[in-house]
């Protein structure tokens, strides 16, 4: 990969970084950041191969779902960090721990029903299906944007990244409806 390149993958994760927090703060689900736990990240780098087994070959028919089940993941990551990280920590592969259960395709009900404790078909379970669908329309959009080749190196890559950012949305999401916030603290040094 040129440095040209890489320069560019760099602009386009910030953007979508931004514009898929921006309206998530518009929507009352953020408050303008991101919350972010460091192992999560960790856990997803661990696991996105196996994430894009599953997910590649859903773009062509599924590109929302290719890209919406990241930020299912990562709210799934957050409420398992949440309740018993002891417990999960340890886990090598979280996708196909998550998969397990029901299969790719309905990894979203699994997560909504069985961790996120919503029941299907419930207002709030909907409310969530049509956050994440909106979501991943943008990133969707974003990356219709970049006018890149289909199917190419740089495609993947792309695309890769934004598997990324979604995870890292459903992450700060989910740790936000369980009641996490960022406090600003004044540390006074005392000598």
């Amino acid at each position: 990969m040129t440095e040209q390149e890489h320069d560019l993958l760099n602009r386009y994760e910030e953007s979508l970084r931004k514009t898929l927090t921006e309206h998530l703060t518009s929507q009352g689900i953020l408050s303008g950041r991101l919350l972010d736990v460091e192992e999560l990240s960790e856990k997803w780098h661990t696991s996105a191969p196996s994430y894009m087994v599953d997910a590649v070959p859903e773009i062509a028919k599924y590109p929302l779902v290719a890209i919406a089940w990241a930020m299912y993941e990562g709210m799934a990551a957050a409420v398992l960090w949440d309740k018993e990280w002891s417990r999960y920590q340890g886990v090598e592969d979280f996708h196909k721990m998550l998969v397990e259960p029901r299969g790719f395709d309905c990894m979203d009900e699994y997560i909504t029903e069985v961790l996120i404790c919503l029941p299907l078909g419930s207002d709030e379970a909907n409310k969530l299906e049509d956050l994440v669908r909106s979501t991943a329309e943008r990133a969707l959009s974003l990356i219709r944007k970049e006018q890149i080749e289909a199917q190419s190196v740089m495609a993947f890559h792309v695309y890769a990244r934004t598997t990324k950012v979604m995870f890292d949305m459903g992450v700060a999401v989910e740790l936000r409806r369980l009641g996490y916030n960022y406090v600003k603290v004044n540390a006074e040094v005392v000598n």
